[in-house]
Order: structure tokens, then C-alpha cells, then sequence
């Protein structure tokens, strides 16, 4: 998809003039592309001559909600987002220090068969929409952190999926009034109607939605908590989750 992988090496450009814009070294952004055949992959890397990423949050940057800016200049979803759209096509993000400092982000995609693809253009691209009209959902994302649930929606719309954001049950079931879903995922934890809550409600009003439930928590389940999850089949992800847990999970609602 060349809008999301777009929104990749934006934001990878943009990360790079950011860190060189007050640096006293040398500033050049340099893209380089290649083939690699033993691979069978693409590999585009993306390399500045800045400060770098200090060695004590390298094992950090691709956390969701993990930011080095100062409040109000940025929300930390910008490398998290930018992994999910990869590895949704099948490829691989990582951050490499290269020889003499700065900082390289190298992103590696499946090569495709230009000769096959040339071949047949219009059935491709019509087998392509197909699979990706079966695949997309309408999704509810219910948590009451704004920045969890912004995060959410840029990662599931960069995959293709329509999303709702809900800030808990309340508003969550005023949605689900307005328009049908084929998933919701929910955090436990929220003020006015909270998970459980919120699943019990689903289950009495919108039976449909039985078994099409994620929930989301951070916070290590108690007893009742798990046996609950247990009790009604749903789907768990510990936060903080990377987007290839996310992209298991809901593997088994694709039609």
C-alpha cells in the first residue's frame, strides 16, 4: 500500500530533521535503496548525522507511547505506528548506530515479481482489493486513555480497518446503538462502565458481538478478573502490546 508505506518513511524523514535541527555536527538525511537478493527483500534505510539514539532507550523507541520530545511535541506513536504498517506487510523495521554516529532505521519488505506483476496489472490489483475488502473491519476501540486509543486507530487504519474511538462502556454502547461492528476492542479498566461491565451489556444487547470481543489491560489480572475473561472466551493483550500481537489477534475475526 503506497499511502502506508508513505506514512513510514515520512515519518522516518521527519524524526531525522528533527534530532539534526539542533545539533552543531554535521546535518545530512541520506535514503538509500537496494535489492537484496539472498534475502528475496527490499531494504530502504533511512540515515541522519545527529546526536543518535542514546544507548539506554534503544531497546525502547519502537514502545508504544514511548517519547523522548516534551510534552506537546509529540505523542510517541510515530516509530510504534510505523512498525505495525511493516510488519502488516510482511516485513521488518529496525535501528541500526552506524560508524561514525547518527542514526540509521532500515526497513526490509518482501520483494515482489515485477515480471509476473507486469503480466496481468488489472487482475492483481482486482485480487488485491478483493482480499483487502474481505479482511477490513469496523472496529470499536473503547479505552479512556486518549493517546492508547489514538494509537490504536492509526495503527488499525493504517492496516485498512474502519475504527470508532469510545472513552468507556457508556459511550461505548451509544456507538453500538448508531451503527453495527464486527469487533470491539476494550480496555478493563475505565471510569463510568468499565470492561466487564461493558462485555455483560454487549452480551445482553448485541448478542452477535458474542465472541468478537479483545480486551486490553495493563495490570496483572486478579482471580475474578481472569476467570471472567475465561468465562466468556475473550481475547487478552497485556499492555503495552507491540502491533504484531495485535495483528494475531485479530487474525481470527478476518473473514
Amino acid at each position: 500500500d503506497a499511502d502506508q508505506l508513505a506514512q513510514v518513511f515520512l515519518n522516518l524523514c521527519t524524526n531525522a530533521q528533527q534530532a539534526m535541527a539542533g545539533w552543531a555536527g554535521p546535518r545530512e538525511l541520506t535514503v538509500r535503496t537496494r535489492r537484496s537478493a539472498e534475502r528475496g527483500a527490499v531494504v530502504v534505510e533511512v540515515r541522519d548525522t545527529g546526536p543518535g539514539v542514546p544507548p539506554e532507550i534503544v531497546g525502547r523507541i519502537f514502545d508504544p507511547y514511548f517519547t523522548t520530545k516534551p510534552v506537546g511535541e509529540g505523542t510517541g506513536v510515530g516509530l510504534a505506528v510505523s512498525l505495525g504498517i511493516v510488519q502488516a506487510h510482511g516485513g521488518t523495521l529496525a535501528y541500526e548506530t552506524p560508524e561514525g554516529g547518527g542514526a540509521c532505521f532500515v526497513v526490509t519488505l518482501p520483494a515482489a515479481d515485477a515480471d509476473a506483476a507486469a503480466g496481468d496489472e488489472k487482475s492483481a490489483a482486482a485480487s488485491i482489493a478483493s482480499a483487502s475488502a474481505r479482511e477490513a473491519l469496523c472496529i470499536l476501540v473503547v479505552d479512556d486513555e486518549p493517546e492508547i486509543g489514538e494509537w490504536l486507530r492509526d495503527l488499525l487504519e493504517g492496516a485498512g480497518h474502519g475504527v470508532a474511538l469510545a472513552r468507556h462502556g457508556v459511550e461505548a454502547l451509544a456507538y453500538l446503538e448508531q451503527q453495527p461492528f464486527d469487533l470491539v476492542l476494550t480496555d478493563l479498566k475505565m471510569p463510568l462502565m468499565d470492561g466487564p461491565a461493558l462485555v455483560r451489556e454487549i452480551h445482553a444487547q448485541h448478542p452477535a458481538l458474542t465472541g468478537r470481543i479483545i480486551a486490553m489491560t495493563g495490570d496483572s489480572l486478579s482471580g475474578d478478573a481472569r476467570e471472567f475473561v475465561e468465562q466468556h472466551g475473550i481475547a487478552l493483550l497485556h499492555k503495552p502490546f507491540e502491533p504484531r500481537e495485535l495483528w494475531a489477534a485479530l487474525a481470527r475475526f478476518a473473514a
